[in-house]
């Protein structure tokens, strides 16, 4: 019996003993966790505009014992050296243009009216001097003189913005017409009479029967046509390649020619109820050509609008981001008892070990 008791109170102690080191534990370990977050909620404040820091450029100047180094001067290495030239900024190339075709005739001015000078042929290059508004001529130092081709015969190199306008160009040429000759009247005959002798009975004159001449039935020229060549024509609006296109006119088709360019390279003509131009390569070859009014007005040239220049993004100011909210670890351990159990157990497992030690005590005494 007295082993049974004495073993009973050997088990309640370490059971005792064990709940209590449990509990003061985790009673301490909670005490930890409510200090770190009250730590965390004091140090985790609402963010806060911060102030620009503008750093001062005001030196401040130290009293030193030691003096400032003497600077040395280097050693003379002979005669000042030579300051390295800057090479100069090179040059653009003036844009050229080459010739496209087999053979392309170089005039003296920029239309077909005006007279060839010479020929190009197909490769050879040419320094670009200017072109002839709307840019459909262009002006070429041509074996050291100026001359003028057309543009749509050759390939241009280099930057075409580049290329001045000449608007100063030789006169053009004036068509001298033909002289008619004036067709001589014949001569009548008036028949002169005999002379009579004395006695003689004078034959009555004869009356001559009058000439009529026949008057020539008068003519009217018929107008000018344009016929179109052996491929689809573009019809412009004006007479330039610059200008917008009005339709296609199909081989074959013919259209009544109104007018003429200054340059004599562009024909206006009636196309389908509206004025509308070709160019003269794009016909066939026009007769009576001296016949078709000079066209002086033309439509104004169309202007090229600039595409609007692409808008930088403005990067967005940098908002500071707030810090972390501190995440509080669990107060009770999970899977284990609770806290206020564990105190609870451990003080009634070691008043039981003392209320079995003092009965042991007072039954043996």
């Amino acid at each position: 019996m007295r082993r049974f008791i004495f073993v009973l109170t050997i088990v309640f102690l370490v059971v005792g003993q064990l709940l209590l080191t449990s509990g003061m534990q985790a009673w301490s370990f909670a005490s930890a966790e409510r200090g770190v977050a009250a730590a965390g909620e004091l140090l985790f404040l609402p963010p806060t505009a911060r102030p620009s820091l503008t750093p001062s450029l005001t030196p401040t100047l130290a009293a030193t014992d030691t003096p400032a180094p003497t600077p040395t001067r280097p050693p003379d290495t002979g005669p000042n050296p030579t300051p390295t030239p800057i090479p100069p900024t090179p040059t653009p190339a003036p844009p050229t243009l080459v010739i496209a075709q087999r053979v392309v005739n170089v005039r003296l001015g920029p239309g077909l009216i005006y007279d060839v000078i010479g020929v190009a042929k197909e490769q050879e290059r040419y320094v670009i001097l200017g072109q002839f508004p709307p840019g459909d001529w262009l002006l070429i130092d041509f074996h050291g003189k100026q001359g003028w081709v057309f543009r749509q015969l050759v390939t241009i190199e280099g930057n075409q913005d580049e290329i001045p306008p000449i608007t100063d160009i030789p006169p053009t040429p004036t068509f001298t017409p033909t002289a008619t000759s004036t067709p001589t009247a014949t001569p009548t005959l008036t028949p002169t009479p005999a002379p009579t002798r004395a006695g003689d009975t004078p034959a009555p004159p004869t009356e001559s029967a009058p000439t009529t001449t026949p008057e020539s039935p008068t003519v009217t020229p018929s107008p000018p046509m344009a016929i179109i060549g052996s491929e689809q024509t573009p019809i412009r609006a004006g007479p330039g390649l610059i200008y917008e296109q009005l339709g296609r006119a199909n081989p074959g088709e013919t259209f009544r020619i109104t007018g003429l360019s200054v340059t004599g390279d562009w024909f206006q003509i009636d196309f389908r109820g509206q004025p509308g131009w070709v160019f003269a390569t794009q016909i066939e070859p026009v007769s009576n050509i001296e016949q078709i009014t000079i066209i002086q007005h033309i439509p104004p040239t169309p202007t090229m609008t600039p595409a609007p220049p692409t808008s930088t993004p403005t990067p967005a100011a940098l908002t500071p981001s707030p810090p972390p909210t501190p995440v509080r670890p669990p107060s009770e351990n999970p899977g284990g008892p609770p806290l206020f159990w564990l105190l609870v157990g451990g003080t009634l497992a070691l008043l039981l070990a003392a209320g079995i030690i003092y009965y042991m005590r007072r039954t043996t005494s």
